[in-house]
């Protein structure tokens, strides 16, 4: 349809007719394709797997423009409340039941089943040569994260106030309400406020748990696992380290394997 938005045309035309799975980054289809691939392989023979560009525009992909596709969304700062009313809006749209796609390599209990063998036995393998620096760095990483989810949904509520954009406001004592009300809610006592409740929230969690909801996994991995997988074996880059983990034929997690099969349930 003309009226479609270009990116959404560009897709259809790299699809060529096939059903595509919309998210959000480059990075999550290279993964995507990789973790469908160990769950089935020969799913791209009816499946295109296509970057959005972003969480808003999945959501508004499988909702607006062609709501016969499908998308998968990161979870990240999302609350339980606004994964329900973005899921209620479409049948075809999921949260990946992780921070990102990158938490499936945050766990080193995982990771350490995903290493190969070459480098399980240089680590003599023990898997706490590399779950101890780990989860030695997770407290700071769980409280960035809580920080993360406080500025992120400040951002969404603490914008330029509308009421000033949208249309003309004279009254000067207005103003200053307005204001005021705008600066409240940038006042750093109230953000240090959430920034504890939040993280009190997460140190209740299992730390298997604030890896994998808590913990920003993008950054973690790279600032983190792989400065110590370096460390402990030989210096690669994030995406070389990634690509080995893919040359390994592990199933992907139970987490995962049940959001694949409601991916190919709608495969023709």
């Amino acid at each position: 349809m003309s009226d479609l938005p270009l990116w959404v045309r560009e897709i259809e035309n790299q699809a060529r007719g096939n059903l595509v799975l919309l998210v959000e980054g480059d990075s999550d289809v290279a993964l995507f394709r990789h973790f469908l691939t160990q769950h089935r392989p020969g799913w791209d023979v009816r499946l295109h797997v296509a970057p959005a560009s972003s969480k808003s525009r999945v959501v508004t992909g499988v909702t607006v423009h062609r709501p016969d596709w499908i998308g998968v969304i990161d979870l990240d700062e999302w609350s339980p409340d606004e994964l329900r009313e973005a899921v209620a809006r479409s049948p075809r749209l999921r949260a990946l039941p992780r921070f990102c796609i990158e938490s499936y390599f945050c766990s080193p209990r995982e990771l350490w089943t995903a290493l190969p063998h070459v480098q399980r036995s240089r680590g003599n393998d023990d898997p706490q040569k590399l779950t101890g620096p780990i989860l030695a760095a997770l407290p700071d990483w769980v409280a960035h994260g809580a920080m993360w989810r406080v500025l992120r949904q400040l951002h969404q509520t603490a914008r330029l106030p509308t009421q000033l954009e949208n249309e003309p406001v004279t009254d000067e004592v207005e103003i200053r309400r307005i204001l005021q009300a705008w600066h409240d809610q940038l006042a750093p006592d109230g953000v240090i406020d959430q920034y504890h409740q939040e993280l009190e929230t997460a140190k209740q969690l299992s730390q298997d748990e604030q890896l994998i909801r808590y913990v920003h996994g993008k950054k973690f991995y790279h600032q983190v696992v792989v400065q110590t997988l370096n460390r402990l074996f030989s210096q690669q880059g994030a995406d070389d380290w990634l690509q080995r983990f893919r040359d390994e034929e592990i199933r992907p997690p139970q987490d995962l394997q049940v959001l694949l099969d409601w991916i190919l349930s709608f495969v023709p």
